[in-house]
């Protein structure tokens, strides 16, 4: 149907244009604009090809109807068969080939100092620095092999006076020294060669000088392929070109054969027209109804089993009746079953939800009553809180996770002798960006910060002095490395590129020394290796126990003492509230330093008098009660 149009389209612009200019004919002149103007194939097809390179005549250069004109144009041009037959009839494969002439890759710019001796010079350092022009002073002959002819006296037989008198000459002096020191190449040219040559021994490149002696031009042998002169071919991509250009022709005139198609229109008997496709083959049959003069309907199957075939089939159980007319009583009444069938459903898809929260809150506590107690002992009350939040994105599509966790431990004592004091205080914030990448391995960013909330206290027998306070000290991590999960509660997250800092803000009333800060500094940074292991089970019913390693070593100082973060959660359920709570707490950091004492309880010195100090597990333990909410 395309085609038709096409030809249509074409039809009425070459007659509306040619009506317009006035075209003149031998034709007899009638009524008819079409009868005034004809037009050969080869007229028909110059004038289209002419309208269509007017770009005043169109709108704009994508115009559909120009579309059409020009693939009409290239319909008409030449035959389909014949340009099958010259493409076939020439094998590309078979065209000669050869590798191009030599390729400038490089030009460098030369100075001369004489007719042979050239520089080479890359840095464009000042010729001063290695040319110079010197004053000399020249006899006019070589006293020193001076010998008493005729030629040498004057009128009076005497020595002539004018040979000791010397020419005062500017000599250009050329410093190697100062040309090797500068890194500049020195060349002598005769005889068309370089000396040392500008080429490595066995080097494909070559080096000539240009036209103008202003240049160095180095060439390589073309690696281009050139196709035969008496070829419609030139340049070549690679050796193997034409080939694949014959492998991919073949392909297309498959296709082709395969797709080319002829309409075929069927007419009834009142004139109106049905396409049909004649491909190279189908199987699907295309439903005709054929009707005569008494308006009988009967149904034809009409097929294409084959390239340039038609196939006719008569539609089975196929009964003629007549249309009667009867009285109403003798009408037959008929009841026809409605065709029921099943409608596919589909199941819906789950609103994906990318952020998952989760909330725990455990309160501790422990309790000793003593009175009159004959072995010693002082009554106390212990408590502790630890809220843990955290926020989860997910993104399967996307292979993405971001998980955020902050935690606050809080804990407080209160004996009968030193009354109400603080025993554990820690806040901390981890935040991992993991992309699964390998299965079970995927690549990671971490940032985690450790601090406190209230003031600690190291209490002496008559005082209590300030060792720390919100944010003094303070500690962030950040690292990028992978994540492994090898099962549903425990990860391995190891960042060989981690940076650590150690930070006390207010040296004034805290001592940065107890938390491994030199004396003259407010911050020990630190570049190495993070491994951090998380890891949950469940030994037997009702007891869970966690584990949280953090592992540090320090690349520029001491990296086999490796800081140790180990903390031991156990928990024993007694039911849906209530809880046996068991805290383990183990930090090992090599540059914090305790000091050493001796049997009397003394402080040990060092030769030059310094108190002695070495670096010391930290321990804390925990045990009680506790009220446990999770969400």
């Amino acid at each position: 149907m395309s085609r038709i149009y096409f030809i249509l389209l074409a039809v009425l612009l070459c007659g509306t244009a040619s009506g317009q200019t006035g075209a003149e004919t031998d034709v007899t002149t009638t009524d008819s604009i079409g009868d005034r103007i004809k037009f050969s194939t080869t007229e028909a097809w110059t004038y289209i090809d002419d309208a269509l390179k007017q770009e005043s005549l169109w709108r704009s250069e994508s115009n559909p109807l120009r579309e059409a004109l020009r693939r009409l144009l290239e319909q008409s041009m030449e035959p389909y068969d014949t340009a099958i037959h010259r493409i076939s009839s020439q094998d590309f494969r078979s065209i000669p080939m050869h590798t191009g002439d030599l390729e400038l890759v490089d030009s460098v710019k030369v100075k001369w100092i004489n007719d042979s001796t050239l520089v080479i010079d890359r840095r464009g350092w000042n010729t001063e620095l290695y040319i110079k022009n010197v004053e000399k002073l020249v006899y006019p002959v070589d006293l020193s092999t001076l010998t008493l002819s005729d030629s040498l006296l004057d009128a009076d037989g005497m020595l002539d006076s004018t040979l000791f008198i010397p020419d005062t000459m500017r000599v250009m002096v050329i410093d190697t020294a100062a040309i090797r020191s500068l890194g500049i190449e020195l060349h002598q040219f005769t005889n068309n060669r370089f000396f040392p040559p500008l080429t490595e021994p066995g080097s494909k490149r070559t080096a000539r000088l240009s036209e103008d002696l202003s240049h160095v031009l180095y060439f390589v042998p073309n690696s281009s392929w050139v196709a035969d002169v008496n070829s419609p071919f030139h340049i070549l991509d690679g050796r193997h070109h034409l080939d694949s250009l014959q492998w991919a022709v073949n392909a297309l005139l498959n296709f082709t054969e395969r797709r080319d198609s002829t309409r075929l229109l069927i007419s009834d008997m009142y004139g109106r027209k049905t396409p049909f496709w004649i491909t190279s083959g189908s199987e699907e049959a295309k439903r005709f109804w054929v009707k005569n003069y008494n308006n009988d309907s009967i149904t034809l199957w009409v097929g294409n089993p084959g390239s340039g075939q038609i196939s006719l089939l008569l539609e089975d159980d196929v009964n003629f009746s007549r249309m009667m007319k009867q009285e109403i009583q003798y009408l037959p009444s008929l009841i026809q079953e409605p065709k029921r069938t099943l409608q596919e459903m589909k199941l819906l898809e789950p609103v994906p939800i990318y952020w998952d929260y989760s909330f725990s809150s455990v309160f501790s506590l422990s309790q000793t009553y003593l009175s009159n107690w004959t072995k010693g002992g002082e009554s106390s009350f212990a408590t502790m809180v630890d809220i843990t939040g955290g926020a989860t994105y997910n993104n399967k599509d996307a292979k993405t996770q971001w998980i955020n966790i902050g935690r606050l431990k809080f804990g407080t004592i209160s004996t009968q002798e030193k009354g109400f004091r603080k025993n554990h205080d820690e806040f901390e914030f981890d935040s991992r960006f993991n992309r699964n990448a390998w299965g079970k391995i995927g690549m990671s960013s971490s940032f985690y910060m450790k601090h406190q909330l209230a003031k600690g206290y190291n209490y002496l027998p008559d005082s209590a002095v300030v060792v720390s306070k919100f944010l003094n000290p303070g500690t962030i991590t950040v690292g990028i490395g992978a994540e492994y999960k090898p099962f549903e509660k425990t990860t391995i997250n190891m960042a060989p590129l981690s940076y650590k800092t150690t930070f006390v803000l207010d040296t004034a009333h805290i001592d940065q020394t107890k938390h491994g800060i030199d004396a003259d500094k407010r911050a020990k940074r630190e570049f190495g290796t993070q491994v951090v292991i998380n890891n949950q089970f469940n030994p037997a019913k009702g007891l869970e126990v966690t584990n949280r390693v953090r592992l540090f070593s320090n690349y520029l100082n001491k990296p086999q003492n490796v800081d140790v973060d180990w903390e031991m959660i156990l928990e024993q359920k007694i039911n849906w509230f209530f809880t046996v709570r068991l805290n383990l707490h183990l930090i090992y950091d090599d540059d914090v330093h305790f000091n050493v004492f001796n049997a009397d309880d003394q402080p040990i010195l060092n030769p030059d008098g310094s108190e002695k100090k070495v670096a010391k597990a930290q321990l804390k333990e925990f045990l009680g009660l506790a009220l446990s909410i999770k969400l």
